[in-house]
């Protein structure tokens, strides 16, 4: 037998090997969901409710609602794909203290959410969040805002895609899609065939029609902040973008310079610069 051939049969059994990892493994690369809960908001000095948002087919999801006396402003903070809303307790303390109510929620698979981690179930989680702030609590949708961070930062854009009366959206450290992200990883196969979990952060911010703030960081090793400046190329008018301190996990890019008063601007209404 020819070399040829040999190389060309090699050649398809890495490929057919490649494929059948990306298939088999996509969910488990993608979502990292953790059961146990490390704290809740009274662990930062926060008096909270917990919450069950109720899903469009009857299931619930595990969520806290940390109210801010005196203000009509609510911010629905939708997490990454990693750990659960117990990681996030410094983001929450947060988005607090720009002066709005903070309403955060699990995914379906994640903390105490029941059910399976999958896409179609974080933007069912961010429905029933936007359900439960404009029709529990009374939230007029004009003072709701869309904060999401990493993976979330694409379900917030479903979301305010979705609901063009939402008083801002905030998309921290997003990637523009699943299958960009991959391809950038696997670059000599074609991985975005294979792609079944998408995440488009670009389809869903073409279609938002509210001031748009997109935030990365420069050192970011995790998510190039190339992902948010195409983000923000493709958002509408009127949009901002904001540099951020620190690398993709952590609480770092909470120290960036000027940030709070920036955030607490556009939270309370000013529109992005």
């Amino acid at each position: 037998m020819s070399a040829a051939p040999l190389w060309w049969i090699g050649a398809a059994l890495f490929s057919l090997a490649v494929a059948w990892f990306l298939i088999t493994r996509q969910r488990v690369i993608v979502f990292k969901p953790a059961a146990e809960m490390i704290g809740d908001p009274s662990d930062v000095g926060l008096p909270f409710e917990e919450v069950q948002p109720r899903l469009a087919g009857g299931s619930t999801i595990h969520g806290w609602w940390v109210p801010r006396d005196g203000s009509r402003r609510v911010i629905i903070c939708l997490p990454g794909s990693v750990g659960n809303i117990s990681h996030e307790l410094r983001t929450v303390a947060f988005l607090h203290a720009l002066g709005a109510s903070v309403l955060i929620v699990d995914y379906p698979g994640f903390g105490r959410s029941p059910g399976r981690a999958r896409e179609r179930g974080c933007y069912e989680a961010a429905e029933a969040a936007w359900e439960f702030a404009t029709r529990e609590k009374g939230v007029d949708t004009k003072d709701v805002i869309a904060f999401g961070r990493s993976t979330g930062g694409t379900v917030a854009a479903w979301l305010a895609a979705r609901h063009p009366d939402c008083g801002l959206l905030i998309v921290h450290s997003a990637f523009t899609s699943v299958p960009d992200v991959a391809a950038a990883l696997i670059p000599y196969f074609p991985v975005r065939y294979f792609c079944y979990i998408r995440f488009n952060t670009l389809r869903y911010i073409r279609m938002c029609r509210m001031p748009i703030v997109v935030m990365h960081s420069s050192a970011d090793t995790h998510i190039p902040a190339a992902h948010s400046l195409r983000i923000l190329a493709a958002a509408p008018e009127p949009k901002q973008f904001i540099p951020l301190r620190g690398n993709h996990y952590g609480s770092e890019w909470q120290q960036t310079s000027g940030l709070r008063a920036t955030l607490t601007r556009l939270v309370m209404g000013g529109g992005p610069t």
